[in-house]
């Protein structure tokens, strides 16, 4: 089995406090290790359609909040499950009113939404913002971070795993 290498993941901090994943390879025969520092999460928005982002915080500042908090949320994928019930609370805003703003978002192509039983599966346009790159945007693969208020979550999440939202 040569060449065979064994791989950990660790993370330092950048100069700003970012944390940044480090992949150390240890090669098993030789005990050669071999550290790979790789970049802090990012997200990147296309230039050209960054204008429509910025033609949205002037015109419509609570949609463009909601899709600032898409963003900030979303995997790799460009996507994010969450309900309305849990908007309302992080926004402190009626559920009529998020509707309205969310349409704006959906109107001019700034998200797609896709209905999974209670909760709405948001996949941000991966023409404005992406995390991985814009080569593969013609990948129709779909899975999503689940964002749940403290509520919606089971017992064993409570106890185990939640951090309530204020």
């Amino acid at each position: 089995m040569d060449g065979l290498i064994a791989t950990e993941s660790f993370s330092t901090r950048r100069g700003d406090g970012q944390r940044c994943p480090v992949d150390v390879d240890t090669d098993v025969e030789s005990g050669e290790v071999k550290a790979r520092h790789k970049s802090a999460p990012f997200y990147a928005y296309n230039k050209e359609n960054y204008k429509a982002k910025v033609l949205l915080a002037r015109e419509q500042p609570l949609a463009n909040s909601i899709l600032e908090f898409f963003v900030s949320e979303m995997d790799n994928t460009n996507a994010l499950c969450i309900s309305m019930n849990a908007l309302e609370k992080l926004f402190n805003k009626s559920r009529q009113s998020l509707s309205k703003h969310i349409k704006v978002l959906e109107d001019r192509k700034f998200i797609e939404i896709f209905k999974i039983g209670n909760m709405n599966a948001y996949a941000i346009n991966a023409y404005v913002v992406f995390t991985q790159g814009d080569s593969n945007l013609w990948r129709a693969k779909f899975k999503a971070t689940m964002y749940l208020e403290y509520n919606e979550q089971s017992q064993k999440i409570k106890k185990e795993y939640a951090k309530q939202i204020k």
